[in-house]
């Protein structure tokens, strides 16, 4: 070995695990420095909880009461009635039907929406005249990704022309 070299294996093995680990450690955190201004999962959780909230408790409730879905608002909703229409025709308190949930919540395009209103774990009809519509909005959620839903239990008059009273249902709104 010369006595004028300037760098030796030592040096460079040691340089080389210092540029390593500083790489690494900027990859391991750089993430979760930018995560406040990411969308995650937590936001979905709100925007279900709240949009659940709005629909059972003001946009398809009956007058005066929370938790007790009116029967032609809801079935205005699903059926695709014109809002202006059906605040006319029933004095319903939303502004768009179940064809464009994201109007009516108040979410932005790139999030998924569905709502349902089940009871016993079947989508319920109601029907108005002999056409059954389907309480359902929305494209299903994909099975490969991460969806959150909410749901409120309501009650529904699903006759008011028959004196049966009224059934317990599960609105669900399910985010992605």
């Amino acid at each position: 070995m010369s006595a004028d070299r300037a760098q030796t294996v030592l040096d460079f093995v040691v340089g080389m695990s210092v540029f390593l680990v500083a790489v690494g450690f900027t990859f391991a955190f750089v993430p979760s420095l930018l995560e406040p201004y990411a969308v995650g999962e937590g936001a979905t959780v709100i925007v279900a909880e709240r949009g659940a909230a709005r629909l059972a408790e003001s946009s398809l409730a009956a007058a005066g009461s929370t938790a007790t879905l009116s029967h032609a608002c809801t079935l205005a909703f699903f059926d695709g009635t014109d809002p202006a229409t059906a605040a006319a025709e029933s004095g319903c308190d939303w502004t768009a039907n179940g064809d464009d949930l994201h109007a009516e919540l108040g979410v932005d395009d790139f999030r998924g929406l569905n709502l349902t209103v089940t009871r016993n774990g079947t989508v319920r009809t109601l029907d108005p005249g002999g056409a059954n519509v389907t309480m359902r909005a929305g494209p299903a959620p994909p099975r490969d990704r991460s969806v959150a839903a909410a749901s409120r239990i309501v009650a529904i008059d699903v006759d008011p022309e028959d004196d049966v009273g009224r059934e317990t249902h599960r609105l669900t709104l399910r985010v992605w």
